[in-house]
């Protein structure tokens, strides 16, 4: 399911499917393994909230609506079939998979979508870590990973704004990956600004509702990502370690980005008919009291042009390679009940439109 911070919409993604999967040791640090999957995709969106009977047959909806919706989600939706074949080789001499003190791994790995199917594209993955303890039982940790996905199919001209890579293909980066941010809250994103009409001096204009709560936030990923982590795991007393308690100062940085700037909307108030039908855009002008009044007229009596009346504007950010970094402290718990993660972290690198987060709390995360 999708969804963002502040926008209660979401989609639904119903997949079917399955992976096969074999892997062989070439020697005692390299490890190759090979997949092959099939997967069928159904996404779709709440008829009776995003979608619109343009010709009033009914009884059903007809169409998604971008106005609604966005044109991001709108076209997101419908079935799909998805034949990918893969393989992942990995070079790893850590001392512990699970809890590593010493050694390095480095993996590679690539999905190619398109042996059948409707989807098509090569999905390329690298990461690489290495720890070691640089003084007493103190453990540092540096992990890299990157990857770009590379559409293999164009969706031609009738999908003017819309990347080649479908939504629910592309990267994303936030928490639990990156912490000091929100789930999602790094990267590409739409956001659909609202507006309220307001008097300034005399004349009458659009203000915009800027405060976060009041913004639909959504993101929308990119084809190329990058992220690192530096980790410093500090040592407790026989007690803690025995409970599972591992405490660490860490440092996070990356971004995800490269997707098509999508087709933006700036949408008017319009009259509501008597009908409850929509009727024309209406335009702000102040009356001889000092007060904003709407109307269905563009122009004043003296002829000058009246402001419109804006529902909504959106507006596009994060589509840069340009870092972001944050600090903090964390503390991993390995439970009987699976692992535990709380983090405080405070993002110091941000872009316009990124979602920060200072607490953390995640189950079943390690790093």
């Amino acid at each position: 399911n999708f969804f963002n911070n502040q926008r209660n919409t979401t989609y639904e993604q119903a997949t079917t499917g399955f992976q096969l999967r074999v892997g062989v040791p070439v020697n005692e640090f390299v490890y190759f393994q090979a997949r092959y999957g099939l997967s069928h995709d159904n996404i779709s969106l709440d008829e009776n909230t995003f979608f619109t009977d343009p010709d009033g047959t009914g009884p059903l909806p007809a169409s998604c609506d971008p106005i609604v919706a966005g044109r991001f989600l709108c076209d997101a939706t419908g079935k799909r079939l998805t034949s990918s074949l893969g393989y992942t080789l990995l070079y790893d001499d850590r001392d512990n998979r699970i809890r590593p003190t010493r050694g390095q791994s480095f993996g590679i790995s690539q999905d190619f979508a398109g042996l059948g199917g409707s989807v098509k594209y090569v999905k390329s993955r690298i990461n690489a870590d290495k720890f070691w303890k640089p003084f007493g039982n103190f453990v540092f940790g540096l992990s890299l990973e990157g990857g770009y996905i590379h559409p293999l199919e164009s969706r031609g001209l009738e999908s003017v704004g819309v990347d080649d890579v479908r939504l629910t293909d592309r990267f994303y980066l936030g928490e639990p990956q990156m912490r000091g941010f929100d789930i999602r809250g790094v990267g590409p994103r739409v956001q659909r600004v609202f507006f309220q009409g307001g008097v300034i001096n005399g004349v009458a204009v659009n203000t915009a509702l800027t405060d976060r709560n009041q913004i639909q936030d959504d993101a929308i990923g990119g084809r190329a990502y990058y992220m690192g982590r530096a980790e410093l795991q500090i040592p407790l007393g026989s007690g803690a370690k025995e409970l599972g308690l591992r405490p660490s100062l860490f440092l996070d940085v990356g971004s995800v980005f490269d997707v098509t700037r999508p087709i933006l909307q700036t949408v008017q108030q319009r009259e509501v008919l008597s009908d409850g039908t929509q009727g024309g855009p209406l335009y702000y002008f102040v009356d001889t009291t000092g007060t904003l009044q709407t109307s269905t007229t563009a122009t004043n009596a003296d002829g000058s042009a009246r402001i419109s009346a804006l529902r909504f504007e959106e507006r596009f950010f994060g589509d840069t390679w340009k870092p972001r970094l944050s600090v903090g402290f964390g503390v991993n718990w390995n439970s009987p009940f699976g692992p535990f993660r709380l983090d405080i972290a405070r993002a110091l690198l941000k872009q316009p439109g990124d979602d920060t987060k200072l607490f953390t709390f995640n189950v079943g995360t390690q790093f």
